[in-house]
């Protein structure tokens, strides 16, 4: 081996050794969680599916990624429109109650599409009170992904 060689050898040996007694973990091991002041992780899901075996996924996927990050660690926000608004009117949604303890517990924001709601004569009353926003759902999608957000689609 040449001194270089020999050199390195012995300063990534001496890394590994005071990580290990400093109780940090060696090669960065760790590194993919967010220290507690970091911004959060944040998600949109859009959800534009009439099937209740999808709505339920989503909602099923939003607790999921609770029950692996903090609140504090996680934004998420539900992007609805076209045949998934029926999710948030509040005549007729089998997930008002879910909506509502996912909106209590961890801070979930949901948007109508503001375009599905005047094609569907929806109005802002309509909707459960757990609803944020109506703005149109493409342009909310555009924006959040803009913004740094990683998108899902159930």
């Amino acid at each position: 081996m040449r001194h270089s060689q020999k050199l390195r050898w012995m300063l990534l040996s001496l890394a590994c050794t005071a990580g290990m007694v400093l109780g940090q973990p060696p090669w960065g091991a760790g590194a993919d969680v967010a220290p507690e002041n970091s911004r959060p992780h944040r998600v949109v899901l859009h959800l534009n599916s009439g099937d209740e075996k999808v709505q339920r996924g989503a909602l099923n996927n939003i607790k999921n990624l609770y029950q692996e990050f903090s609140p504090q660690s996680l934004r998420v926000e539900l992007v609805v429109h076209g045949a998934g608004l029926p999710l948030l009117i509040k005549k007729g949604t089998p997930f008002a109650a879910e909506l509502t303890e996912l909106r209590h517990a961890y801070g979930v924001n949901y948007t109508a599409c503001s375009n599905t709601m005047k094609t569907m004569k929806v109005t802002r009353e309509d909707l459960v009170d757990e609803v944020g926003d109506t703005v149109p759902a493409m342009v909310r999608l555009l924006e959040r992904q803009e913004q740094g957000w990683a998108y899902i689609k159930p």
